[in-house]
């Protein structure tokens, strides 16, 4: 057995925070669908009937800006090796496993606002073997839409190829159009908001021209020229693209600024609708 507190401890109070779930409720997180299998960190919990006696595990919210870098997992299981007990990093559904620990709600875009960090953060599941003792009682499962966002269409607005849809304040009438906004992150070609393909061509394939970028304006445009589906090329300068951590270079991960126009609205992001693209480590403005 181990105190809750023991693990709490492992992780900066200022960079994480800490939940839990029983194996019941990973199991709810295993069955809530996903969009699709974005990462391949640890054991895959996505509709999984083998859960091997399992018996608790912890949800863990990293704070960060950074929009693609996924090294948290790596940190995440660098602090855990120090902890002396039996766990192993799990892959399931990351916001039902937030909602479920009591550490966020869901907002109309879709994502989890974390209560410590809002949207500033990521998430990811560690599943321990030993017997969670002391557990917290001020757990605050809230399967109800984020209450500032009753009646307040700012994300919907700003969506600039209008994923998100809105016909009223149940949560039964919104949806999102995820092929509509994993297409814009990845191969927009706005003028102002940045995409990964206007990365990838500056920095790894500046030589083609505007109109041969322009044209890789789908998945299947990018499978036909470079055969591999809705995955540019990171093969040049030193860059690779990690299934599991994303891009990186030399080896270090890198952060590719895209879309967060959902994330950046006045009424329920630090950044007041001015999300700095430009530069990860701008400030919040007041």
């Amino acid at each position: 057995m181990t105190d809750f507190s023991h693990i709490k401890n492992l992780f900066p109070k200022n960079e994480w925070d800490v939940g839990y779930l029983t194996a019941t409720q990973l199991k709810i997180c295993a069955y809530k669908p996903i969009k699709g299998k974005a990462h391949f960190v640890g054991v895959n919990f996505i509709n999984s009937i083998h859960f091997r006696n399992l018996r608790n595990c912890i949800v863990l919210i990293k704070q960060t800006p950074d929009t693609g870098d996924y090294a948290f997992y790596e940190e995440a299981a660098n602090i855990m090796s120090k902890s002396g007990l039996q766990w192993r990093l799990i892959y399931t559904n990351f916001k039902e496993a937030a909602i479920q620990a009591g550490l966020g709600v869901t907002a109309k875009n879709s994502l989890v606002y974390t209560y410590r960090f809002g949207f500033d953060s990521k998430i990811c599941v560690v599943g321990i073997q030993e017997i969670i003792t002391n557990l917290p009682t001020n757990k605050r499962v809230n399967r109800k839409l984020w209450n500032r966002c009753i009646g307040c269409w700012d994300c919907a607005i700003n969506c600039p190829v209008k994923a998100i849809h809105n016909d009223g304040d149940k949560m039964e009438n919104n949806w999102i159009d995820s092929e509509a906004c994993d297409n814009f992150i990845s191969l927009s070609d706005h003028p102002t908001i940045p995409s990964i393909k206007k990365f990838w061509h500056r920095h790894l394939y500046p030589e083609l021209s505007k109109k041969e970028v322009t044209e890789l304006n789908t998945f299947f445009k990018v499978q036909e020229k470079y055969k591999r589906y809705g995955y540019l090329p990171f093969d040049r300068g030193g860059y690779t693209f990690h299934p599991s951590l994303g891009p990186q270079k030399n080896g270090k991960p890198v952060d590719i600024p895209f879309c967060r126009e959902c994330t950046s609205q006045p009424r329920c992001s630090k950044w007041k609708g001015h999300y700095p693209y430009s530069n990860k480590h701008t400030s919040p403005k007041t």
